[in-house]
C-alpha cells in the first residue's frame, strides 16, 4: 500500500465533538477528558496551516516529485492542538479508527507506537539513534505507550536555519480508537518531564458515555 493511502485511510469520516472548558477538552465521543497544561493554550488552527505552509519535507527517493506534493496534501489536520507561548511546545491530538493502524493483524498498543515512530522518517529525517521501543503507561484505567524522543531537523521554505527539534508519540488506546498526541519540542522550547508527567497523569475517563456513538459511526464508515 502506499504511503499515501495510509494517510488516507486514518482519516475519520466524521469530526469528533471537541469541548473546550477552562482547563481540559473533552472528547465525549469517547468519553475522554484531555488537561491543558499550566502555561498551554489551545491553538485556532494556525498551527498546522502554518506546518502545511512552510515546512520543507525531507527528500525520499522513495518518491517523485508527485509523490511527495500527494503526500503534503494528503496530511490531514489534527482534532485539536495544545500549544505554549503562542508556538512550542506543542501536543498535536489525533483520533485513529484501531484497524487503520494494524489492520488484520493483532498489535499491541506499544507496537502501534513503534510502528508510528518507524512512519517518521517519512516526514521528519531523523539526527539521532532512536531506539524502536515503547514504554508502557497504565493509568486511571488507560493503557497507553510512550515513544523515545526522537530528533529531527525542522526546516522551513524562507531559507533560516534549521531548527534542532524533538518528537514524542504518545498512544492510547480507547475501545476501537486509538487516541494518538505528537508532541514537539526543542531546545529553546523544551517540554519538561515534569510538563509531560502531569499531562499523562491528567488523561482519563471523564464518564460521559459517548463511545458508543462514534464507534457506531465507525461501523457505518466501514460498513460494518
Amino acid at each position: 500500500m502506499k504511503l499515501t493511502d495510509q494517510i488516507k485511510i486514518r482519516e475519520l469520516k466524521f469530526k469528533p465533538k471537541v469541548e473546550i472548558l477552562e482547563n481540559t477538552v473533552e472528547l465525549n465521543d469517547i468519553g475522554i477528558s484531555i488537561p491543558i497544561p499550566n502555561g498551554f493554550t489551545v491553538d485556532d488552527g494556525g498551527i498546522f496551516e502554518s506546518f502545511k505552509t512552510e515546512y520543507v519535507f525531507p527528500e525520499n527517493s522513495e518518491f517523485s516529485k508527485k509523490d511527495r506534493e500527494d503526500f503534503k496534501n494528503r496530511i490531514f489536520p489534527p482534532v485539536f492542538t495544545l500549544k505554549k507561548n503562542n508556538g512550542r511546545p506543542i501536543i498535536a491530538c489525533y483520533l485513529f479508527d484501531i484497524r487503520a493502524l494494524k489492520g488484520g493483524s493483532n498489535l499491541n498498543i506499544r507496537s502501534i507506537n513503534k510502528f508510528e515512530l518507524m512512519w517518521t522518517p517519512y516526514l521528519a529525517k531523523k539526527t539521532n539513534e532512536v531506539p524502536m521501543n515503547a514504554k508502557r503507561i497504565l493509568k486511571n484505567d488507560l493503557t497507553g505507550a510512550l515513544s523515545t524522543e526522537y530528533g529531527f531537523e525542522y526546516k522551513i521554505k524562507n531559507g533560516t536555519e534549521p531548527i534542532p527539534s524533538s518528537l514524542r508519540i504518545l498512544t492510547y488506546e480507547v475501545g476501537n480508537f486509538v487516541l494518538t498526541f505528537y508532541l514537539v519540542y526543542d531546545n529553546a522550547n523544551d517540554l519538561k518531564q515534569t510538563e509531560l508527567d502531569s499531562f499523562i497523569d491528567g488523561i482519563k475517563t471523564n464518564g460521559n458515555n459517548g463511545y458508543n456513538s462514534l464507534w457506531q459511526k465507525a461501523k457505518s464508515m466501514f460498513n460494518l
